[in-house]
């Protein structure tokens, strides 16, 4: 995948291996555990030396923050939870908070940068097209970075994310990068219930995103399985853009999906058995060594 992403000053992949990554969030090199880097070796074992923070896997997700330098900052609490928020850069488009989490995120995933860089393009694209704003239609939304990259180059977006919290967050980002009065509606919801009610209102979008979780629950306890869910759910994005598509992307993590079948899937549910215009590739994140690690898979229509 390629595209400007981050500045190295704001977000950078020093190294991996180990099970573990090292990375800098702005003023923070932090060390986490990476499944992927699983069989990998770390390049430069001297680097991790540098880390501030480190998360450490106890029970499932779920870990302990353990701070390394202890001089860097005033206060940090029994697991990071008085750790200072921070935030990151994201071109001169939009900033993110960050903080730390007990299951180690902080409020980013980076490899989805070249992602918002092509939804950028996307919508600059569309645009010149039309008389009106592109509407554009973010699933599984989570902080916003989507969200914040289409509204950034002009869309109309509706966020949806099941959890409350995290829909909070997207408009802490959202007022963060000077984009609160972007027209941008903030909705807590289940993904498939939403976007069968916008068939029933006979709503249409120009651009749906989808970055769906191997498992999940909807804010009413619905149950989300991607084995399971995915398929059909992906036939109403179709829907949703039947009228006037000009663009759909789907992220995914899961190991049960190899690249050709998400792009099988993609394209029969989108497009019918002609299975038109669907390109599926890798998402990477590329080290300071030049070393790329893999992060899942990626699904673009054009």
């Amino acid at each position: 995948m390629s595209g400007r992403g981050f500045e190295s000053d704001q977000y950078q992949l020093l190294d991996f291996g180990g099970g573990r990554k090292l990375e800098r969030f702005g003023e923070w090199i932090i060390d986490r555990p990476c499944p992927p880097a699983e069989n990998a070796t770390a390049a430069n074992p001297s680097l991790w030396k540098q880390a501030h923070l480190k998360f450490q896997r106890t029970q499932g997700l779920h870990g302990k923050w353990k701070l390394l330098r202890e001089q860097d900052v005033s206060a940090f609490g029994k697991n990071g939870e008085s750790f200072e928020t921070w935030s990151i850069q994201f071109q001169q488009r939009f900033r993110l908070n960050l903080h730390l989490s007990p299951v180690g995120h902080l409020g980013v995933f980076a490899e989805q940068a070249s992602n918002w860089d092509w939804i950028i393009k996307q919508v600059e694209r569309i645009q010149r097209g039309l008389a009106e704003p592109v509407k554009v239609l973010n699933l599984f939304a989570y902080t916003g970075g989507s969200t914040l990259a289409a509204a950034s180059a002009g869309a109309q977006v509706t966020h949806i994310d099941s959890a409350g919290n995290i829909v909070a967050r997207a408009r802490e980002n959202a007022a963060l990068s000077n984009l609160a009065d972007a027209p941008i509606r903030w909705i807590q919801e289940d993904a498939m219930l939403f976007c069968q009610r916008e068939l029933k209102r006979g709503n249409q979008y120009h651009g749906v995103i989808l970055d769906p979780p191997s498992y999940g629950h909807g804010p009413k306890n619905q149950v989300w399985k991607i084995g399971k869910h995915l398929r059909p759910l992906l036939e109403l994005a179709g829907e949703l853009t039947q009228q006037q598509r000009g663009f759909v992307l789907l992220t995914n993590h899961s190991p049960d999906f190899s690249s050709a079948d998400l792009e099988a899937s993609f394209a029969d549910a989108i497009f019918g058995s002609c299975g038109a215009g669907a390109r599926a590739s890798r998402m990477s994140l590329t080290s300071a060594e030049g070393n790329r690690l893999d992060a899942g898979c990626v699904v673009r229509f054009p």
